[in-house]
């Protein structure tokens, strides 16, 4: 009876030490690369707007090229990444019109277009123009 409770308490701690293990590994982006970052903030001149659409975008290293969506629209751009300095070119979409979304939509991609540096802390990815944070994400 020791025997199986011994054995059946040694597959609970493995089995449970297995769970965490995923569990922080889900919590901690790999990379740049290889996450879906969710478009939660944009920082503007009107002030901070907090986003609660479909708004993502996910990083290509072999294409060197990013994509996703715009909040209505899929879009994509060439991109150079060296170190924490990043730039987004020849950003282009689809052309449908989302009259709840398009605003939101319009500043993203104006300000994707200005960002030169990037910030990924634990689970967010941040986007700057010089010093001024422009864009915030969270990992999916």
């Amino acid at each position: 009876m020791r025997l199986i409770t011994f054995i059946s308490a040694g597959a609970f701690i493995l089995f449970s030490a297995f769970i965490m293990k995923k569990e922080n590994q889900a919590q901690t982006p790999s990379s740049l690369y290889e996450t879906k970052w969710l478009l939660k903030k944009m920082h503007t001149d009107s002030g901070i707007e907090v986003v609660n659409t479909k708004a993502f975008i996910k990083f290509d290293e072999a294409k060197q090229s990013a994509g996703g969506n715009g909040s209505c629209n899929s879009f994509g751009s060439n991109t150079s990444i060296e170190k924490n300095k990043i730039s987004f070119k020849n950003i282009f979409s689809t052309k449908m019109y989302c009259a709840d979304v398009q605003q939101t939509e319009n500043s993203y991609f104006n300000l994707l277009g200005k960002v030169n540096r990037f910030e990924i802390n634990k689970m967010s990815l941040k986007l700057y123009n010089d010093k001024d944070l422009l864009l915030e994400f969270a990992v999916e």
